[in-house]
């Protein structure tokens, strides 16, 4: 035990004395809020033009009318945000018009132009042509007011005032309250879940993979310089093996543990700012920061075992990537579930994955995090991700025995399976 510790005291202190490990810390949280916050604020806060809107209104103007009512929506300098030009309508050969507006689209002369065909109060049915439809913003704002225009003409039609409607229909401001252990709580919007949930998943994705391949390079490393050779004359295999993973480990709790408190002192600036970083510090509790760190010491301790594994019988990191592909996608397979659980976190698929030991760090967290699940199923994760690190721990054990004094040709699936009888 003394000598597995001396080993962990290597592997830490080697780790955070580089500089890599500052620059990782120091960046790590702004790219990772980069990747959150980027798209949203750049959606949010994307310059807006003038948008050129020619329209072919076969209903006698009704509609064109109409859409000059409910699109006076106004850019900075107090311009028309919609300029909209009404096409005549009663020409003969309507089809030269429409590609000769095709051609202005092209050319950017025109944003885009509607085709309103007479029936369409009857049929619902009317053609928008444009060469920007991935702007989301001013394709809602269009379909939006063509939808209030067309619901005017109809009830206009029955004999309906459309202000009265209008009033009658008003919409109701909802208060969200979530019942959480029996109490009232303010509920959160989808995105303040999607935030904090996606934040911390992002957190336990990156740093279980870095960290565990950090292992795996290392054996790989020391294993092809000989350094390995030196060490086992005064060691056992199993206390290098342990001894390698808990220091590599103890570096990813001092980056979160850096993490925590400068995140700490922004959140405090945040939530007396307000906005999106208030809006995720005002969903942290301790309860959910120490599901945090168990669920990654867990997910740690389980993938860096198997990571060891692999690293002990590759004499190359391309023999190791090779190896390592299934695991990895393990790993992505909880990144490309969040939109799922955020929506169905006590469903039937979230409670299977989040109990099966590849997915339980990451996919139980979040469920925690979001609408914490029966005692028994976090329970029983943490029973079930003990007995396979128990597990995972004995098979690594027993390849890196001998592969890890094992050079030349990487051992197929058989010869794993003998070191694993002989050892």
């Amino acid at each position: 035990m003394k000598k597995m510790f001396k080993v962990v005291k290597r592997e830490y202190l080697d780790r955070v004395k580089k500089k890599s490990f500052l620059i990782g810390t120091l960046l790590g949280p702004i790219i990772m809020g980069a990747l959150i916050f980027a798209p949203m604020l750049f959606m949010k806060f994307a310059p807006e033009t003038q948008t050129n809107i020619a329209v072919i209104d076969r209903t006698g103007g009704m509609i064109f009318d109409r859409l000059t009512e409910a699109l006076t929506d106004t850019l900075d300098d107090g311009s028309l945000k919609f300029v909209l030009k009404e096409i005549d309508a009663s020409m003969p050969d309507l089809e030269e018009t429409r590609e000769r507006l095709n051609l202005e689209v092209e050319s950017d002369v025109l944003d885009g132009y509607f085709d309103f065909p007479e029936d369409i109060v009857q049929t619902g049915k009317a053609h928008f042509v444009s060469k920007r439809l991935g702007n989301i913003k001013m394709m809602g704002r269009l379909d939006s007011a063509v939808d209030l225009a067309v619901i005017g003409l109809k009830l206009e039609a029955e004999g309906i005032d459309v202000a009265e409607v209008g009033e009658l229909i008003k919409g109701v401001s909802i208060k969200i309250v979530q019942l959480k252990d029996g109490q009232e709580e303010e509920g959160k919007g989808f995105d303040k879940i999607f935030i904090s949930s996606f934040m911390f998943v992002m957190m336990l994705y990156g740093t279980i993979l870095m960290w565990g391949i950090a292992v795996q390079r290392s054996i790989i490393e020391e294993k092809n310089n000989r350094v390995i050779e030196v060490m086992l004359s005064s060691l056992r295999p199993i206390d290098l093996l342990f001894g390698k993973i808990l220091g590599v480990g103890a570096v990813g709790l001092t980056q979160y543990l850096i993490w925590a408190i400068g995140g700490g002192m922004l959140a405090l600036y945040g939530m007396s700012m307000g906005g999106p970083v208030a809006q995720v510090a005002s969903n942290l509790s301790p309860a959910i920061l120490t599901f945090f760190v168990a669920y990654y010491v867990l997910g740690f301790l389980f993938y860096s075992t198997l990571f060891a594994g692999i690293g002990s019988v590759c004499n190359t990191d391309q023999e190791a990537q090779q190896m390592q592909q299934p695991i990895v996608l393990c790993l992505v397979f909880t990144i490309m579930v969040p939109m799922f659980i955020i929506q169905n976190p006590d469903s039937l698929f979230a409670t299977v994955i989040s109990l099966i030991p590849f997915f339980t760090p990451i996919v139980m967290f979040m469920r925690i995090n979001i609408l914490t699940p029966p005692a028994w199923q976090i329970i029983l994760s943490f029973v079930i991700m003990a007995a396979s690190l128990f597990i995972a721990a004995k098979i690594s054990a027993k390849i890196f025995r001998i592969g890890i004094l094992m050079y030349g040709k990487k051992p197929d699936i058989r010869e794993i399976i003998k070191w694993m009888k002989r050892a």
